[in-house]
């Protein structure tokens, strides 16, 4: 997803040496907490500006798709997947110390401080749970990945050692020059990601604690 291939990058060095909500029903609250509200707040990244391409993850998709088709694809199969999954909202927040760092979709190098934010709802909450371990692939955060990353020097929590809930992992990482800090996790029928690049590990895990904290 978007900047997730310099991840790739390194965990393969390493081995070499996400809107609109409708109402509720059902075991659904009656009022659902949107995806927008839980992703959408730049005081979470102070001194960084919200990218134009920040949107739902279809808005998001239009504007990858001139820019990179190749990573559109990758990226659309991945929301088709997660909307047959039961996701009905989605909201995907890219920040940037400079406005020349953003819609540097697919790149291969971070430059600067940026931090993309994923945050998906789901019909319920047993489907975000279900969907969680098949979808921690997705953000290169798979069993091997973590193993990589550990063997890389890297650290890796999962579950309560996180802060954010028994389905959660969170890792970081400096190689190549570039610093990684990703938290992924699952709370009630949302599961969010924050993926920075070049942030100090403890604003992520201050901005992964207030993003949590709006998800009702």
């Amino acid at each position: 997803m978007n900047r997730l291939t310099v991840l790739a990058c390194a965990l393969l060095l390493a081995a070499c040496g996400g809107s609109t909500g409708g109402s509720g029903s059902g075991s659904q609250p009656k009022q659902e907490t949107s995806a927008q509200s839980v992703a959408s707040n730049s005081s979470d990244f102070p001194g960084m500006q919200k990218c134009p391409e920040s949107g739902s993850w279809d808005n998001y998709l239009k504007a990858e798709q001139a820019k990179d088709p190749t990573q559109f694809q990758s990226d659309k199969s991945d929301w088709d997947s997660l909307k047959a999954a039961g996701a009905n909202d989605s909201y995907v927040g890219v920040y940037a110390d400079d406005s020349s760092h953003c819609g540097n979709f697919g790149s291969d190098q971070a430059t600067g401080k940026i931090v993309d934010v994923y945050a998906v709802r789901f019909k319920d909450s047993s489907s975000a749970s279900a969907n969680f371990k098949t979808n921690s692939k997705d953000f290169h955060l798979s069993d091997s990945d973590l193993q990589s990353i550990k063997s890389a020097g890297g650290k890796v929590d999962q579950g309560a050692t996180t802060g954010l809930g028994d389905n959660s992992v969170a890792v970081s990482l400096a190689i190549a020059g570039t610093s990684f800090y990703i938290a992924f996790w699952q709370n009630r029928q949302f599961e969010v990601a924050i993926i920075a690049y070049n942030l100090a590990v403890a604003d992520g895990q201050a901005a992964s604690k207030k993003i949590n904290d709006r998800i009702h």
